[in-house]
């Protein structure tokens, strides 16, 4: 009776041991395999593959394109579908349109831009459109290298609009970038 006792609690310990230990294998397993979808699931910075008109842009840097997800290699921000961009630059451009439209002396104005890198190059044209009298309202699509822009005709015109943008470092439709300004952009514009 005590060797089937002894007998039994041995089997059950040995049970118990396997049980655990494939357990503990099978949580092993399924953990490596979350890591592994995870790990796919993520962009990729390391081996970005940029392209020129990539499906993917980095809405801070729109030069830096991939056909595949990815982190921008500047950054590190997830780069977007293009539509995802465009969408937004549009709602950008339809709430100044509705703002600005019909309104007197009120002039619709598109800038075609030279290359814009960032965000920071961005941020000098609109400083400068900002701080221009005759300015109502403006929208810097950086993907499309445009600038649309409401301004009141009878405080400035689109030729001193051009001139200030090119004043600033970037070309404005034929308007060639003054040298100069070239020059003093940040680093990330040229």
């Amino acid at each position: 009776m005590i060797k089937f006792k002894f007998t039994s609690i041995l089997i059950i310990y040995i049970v118990g041991i396997f049980i655990l230990n494939g357990c503990t294998k099978s949580e092993k397993n399924t953990s490596q395999t979350d890591k592994q979808s995870t790990n796919q699931d993520k962009p990729k910075t390391d081996s970005v593959k940029l392209v020129e008109n990539g499906k993917y842009v980095c809405p801070m840097h729109p030069t830096m394109q991939s056909n595949e997800p990815a982190k921008c290699p500047i950054c590190k921000m997830n780069m977007v579908t293009k539509d995802e961009l465009n969408k937004e630059m549009s709602e950008g451009h339809e709430k100044m349109e509705e703002k600005y439209a019909g309104k007197p002396n009120a002039i619709h104005f598109e800038v075609n831009l030279s290359v814009v890198k960032s965000t920071d190059c961005q941020a000098v044209i609109e400083n400068e459109l900002k701080n221009s009298p005759g300015i109502l309202g403006y929208h810097t699509d950086i993907l499309n290298r445009v600038v649309h822009l409401y301004f009141d005709k009878t405080k400035t015109s689109k030729d001193n609009i051009e001139k200030l943008i090119s004043d600033a470092g970037f070309d404005a439709n034929d308007k060639k970038a003054n040298p100069e300004a070239v020059k003093n952009l940040p680093a990330s514009c040229k």
